[in-house]
């Protein structure tokens, strides 16, 4: 058991770390759209051989479009909760919180996460293709519906082992 504690306690940990990251992310992309749009810099990036930079000669067009930006935002915070979620189901396991309503909760909002990321995380895809930027945008990834699926379906049966351990309780 306390070795089943200890790989709990090391899964927070690393979603906590990717928390920390998506947070890393999402600042690192608010620099870089502050950078890129402030006149002076822009100025002097455009003495910058187009091919060092990192999209090459779409770069300006990527950082320069603020329905690009705010798909790419969508999909950091979105990642985030996703990381903050199933690291409150680890801190629940680690304490022994297994039988509670609030495991089912953070099943249910990881669910909703997911079907929100199927369609999310491809929305830069579809929006660099609609701009010419690049050839393939698919509108809906399946593998999120697939987790989402089983993901809510053990919620479901996690809020029937609740009702279960409550019976039990009260019958002595």
């Amino acid at each position: 058991m306390n070795s089943e504690k200890s790989v709990f306690k090391g899964l927070k940990w690393l979603f906590s770390f990717f928390v920390g990251i998506m947070g890393i992310a999402a600042a690192g992309l608010v620099i870089i759209v502050i950078v890129f749009n402030i006149p002076a810099v822009a100025q002097e990036l455009s003495v910058i051989n187009v091919s060092e930079l990192p999209f090459g000669a779409y770069t300006y067009e990527i950082v320069a479009s603020p329905v690009f930006i705010l798909t790419l935002m969508a999909n950091i915070l979105l990642y985030g909760l996703l990381f903050y979620f199933v690291r409150s189901f680890f801190k629940n396991l680690e304490m022994d919180q297994i039988f509670v309503n609030t495991n089912v909760l953070t099943a249910k909002k990881i669910t909703v996460v997911l079907l929100l990321l199927s369609v999310v995380s491809c929305l830069p895809d579809v929006y660099a293709s609609m701009q010419g930027l690049a050839v393939d945008g698919a509108a809906l990834d399946l593998t999120y519906i697939v987790g989402a699926s089983i993901v809510w379906a053990l919620a479901k049966i996690l809020e029937k082992a609740n009702a279960i351990a409550e019976e039990n309780e009260l019958t002595i």
